[in-house]
């Protein structure tokens, strides 16, 4: 292979660690707060991105985990990729951040910080981030953040809980100085496939929240805000064109704008979404693994062509390929099935199990709350 492939990104998850435990949460280890996963020193992380950069030629990394803060050796790698002319991003929480460590981290000119509020009050977000005081926190932390002069996109994930407080979010986000938000569908990979029935939202409840955002969007509420909608939303559930000026996406896998992910293991993997590693899912520092192969190899390039029967012959197939394809693994067991956000208003059966797995829910937390 002559030359180095182009990679418009890699989600380098830095630790399996997280003070935080998100009922949305993608990470596949999350129930044990990665106990199980062998997140590797220093050296070995180091050893890691070095040869998957030097093998493939990456416009930006996107460094998350886990929480990425509390990685306490984090700043060591953010200077072994800047050292390779490699733009840097950040996903946190913003619950570890304070204005000593925002200050350390300005320097680097990272392209932006995105933390996560999943409501207007502490109880909301807090319900959605499994514990309280960590809105307080957020709040803290983004303060920090703007106050070092280090750019914040706000993100929301959409859940069936949340959907119809979007609009109150969002003027949150707005008193905060933030004006780029990543409104993002629950989708039930990893962890939060075990949170499937009582997080997915309906069509209805996007739509509710996408046209509470139009507003924001348009600068109907103050200065005007850029939305972008990062978890693709099947365009056979909702017409996204009627829904300006909020941004929309498509599954990236197999195309330009692929960002991979590299795990606390060393394996790579399509995004972080997707449990199953790539080329043999082997820890990328095997002398065996070349990177610069997995990323244009026929797991990757062929990956939408393989679609559930439920698709066949939609004109958004090729783009689409059936929502996320991830999602689908995790919660209905194959990728024979479309997204489970779409599935949920297809198929009466899971639409049954959903609804049931909602009722015995809201029964145990009543019981709870007598006991």
């Amino acid at each position: 292979m002559s030359g180095r492939p182009k990679v418009y990104s890699v989600a380098i998850e830095v630790t399996a660690h997280c003070q935080q435990k998100c009922a949305y949460c993608y990470n596949a280890w999350r129930e044990d707060n990665g106990a199980g996963m062998e997140a590797g020193s220093a050296k070995k992380l180091h050893a890691r991105v070095e040869k998957l950069l030097s093998a493939v030629d990456v416009d930006h990394v996107t460094i998350t985990g886990g929480e990425p803060f509390a990685r306490r050796d984090l700043f060591e790698l953010l200077d072994l990729v800047k050292s390779k002319g490699v733009g840097i991003q950040i996903i946190s929480n913003g619950g570890l951040v304070d204005d000593a460590l925002a200050a350390r981290l300005a320097p680097y000119g990272v392209s932006y910080v995105q933390v996560t509020l999943d409501g207007p009050t502490a109880e909301l977000h807090d319900e959605h981030v499994g514990g309280e005081g960590h809105y307080a926190k957020t709040l803290r932390g983004i303060a920090a953040l703007r106050g070092a002069g280090v750019p914040v996109v706000g993100c929301t994930v959409v859940t069936r809980k949340n959907a119809s407080r979007v609009a109150e979010i969002l003027a949150l986000f707005q008193s905060l100085g933030v004006r780029h938000i990543a409104l993002s569908r629950f989708s039930p990979a990893g962890y939060a496939a075990r949170h499937a029935a009582e997080l997915l939202p309906s069509r209805d409840d996007l739509l509710v929240a996408f046209k509470q955002a139009i507003p924001f969007a348009k600068g109907e509420r103050g200065e005007r805000m850029r939305i972008t909608c990062t978890m693709p939303v099947p365009p056979c559930a909702v017409e996204v064109e009627e829904l300006a000026p909020l941004e929309f996406g498509v599954c990236a896998i197999g195309s330009s704008m692929q960002e991979f992910a590299l795990g606390p293991d060393g394996r790579l993997r399509h995004c972080t979404l997707h449990g199953s590693g790539l080329g043999g899912a082997k820890d990328i520092l095997d002398p065996d693994v070349d990177p610069a192969r997995i990323v244009v190899g026929p797991e990757v390039k062929e990956y939408k062509r393989t679609l559930p029967e439920f698709c066949a012959g939609c004109s958004h197939a090729s783009s689409c390929a059936g929502g996320c394809g991830a999602a689908s693994e995790w919660v209905l067991g194959a990728r024979r099935f479309p997204d489970p956000f779409v599935w949920q208003h297809v198929d009466d059966e899971f639409a049954a199990k959903l609804s049931s797995e909602r009722e015995a829910a809201r029964s145990r937390r009543r019981l709870e709350v007598i006991a």
